[in-house]
């Protein structure tokens, strides 16, 4: 009998346990996603004379940024390219110590930590008018001393420049205040939203020759 009784508590603990073996193994339920905010705004700013060791003969170049935004925008159930603003300003000094400055009015900004593609067109002067130009920046957390950026003429075909690619920053700091890259995540996009319309290419062709 007790042999039994004995035998009845063990098979009953061991359902028991195997119940609560099953339970615990199986998967929780995700949890709700967050609703979709407003995405903040990523800034770029600073400047700071940078050499430009491709011209070693006159390797200073200074760039100055005041941008702000986001790479795209979601409008009327689709996604816009270009939702920023600002300028970066650029001053390539002549073998004589006269001062080139040029202009670009920035419609484009991503950022991913402390690099950012910044990205705009020529309102005229130094470049033609509507031409595109795209900058790269690293804000080193070492640092200003050893912040980087890059431009896209030079070392890359200006004639092919994109709003959402840039070259490497390749060149280094000099002097100055430095760079400043706020990180800002993306935008949200809503399920259903449009792609983007295609974007043309090389349209510095016809404008640089």
């Amino acid at each position: 009998m007790r042999t039994t009784i004995a035998a009845a508590v063990l098979t009953a603990g061991a359902l028991a346990l195997a119940g609560g073996s099953a339970h615990a193994a199986q998967p929780q339920a995700p949890s709700p996603a967050p609703s979709p905010t407003q995405s903040k705004e990523a800034h770029v700013t600073g400047d700071a004379w940078v050499r430009y060791s491709v011209d070693p003969q006159n390797p200073l170049r200074r760039f100055v940024f005041d941008a702000h935004g986001q790479p795209f925008k979601v409008a009327d159930g689709k996604i816009v390219f270009g939702a920023a603003r600002g300028t970066v300003r650029f001053d390539h000094p002549g073998p004589n110590g006269e001062h080139n400055w040029g202009t670009v009015n920035v419609d484009y900004v991503m950022t991913g930590g402390p690099v950012a593609v910044v990205s705009g067109t020529s309102p005229g002067g130094l470049w033609p008018k509507g031409a595109r130009m795209t900058f790269t920046v690293h804000d080193d957390p070492r640092g200003d001393r050893y912040d980087r950026m890059g431009f896209s003429w030079g070392v890359v075909d200006p004639r092919c420049a994109q709003m959402d690619m840039g070259p490497a920053p390749f060149t280094s700091y000099v002097s100055g205040k430095g760079y400043r890259v706020q990180h800002a995540e993306l935008p949200a996009v809503p399920e259903g939203t449009q792609g983007p319309d295609k974007a043309p290419t090389c349209v510095n062709a016809d404008l640089l020759g």
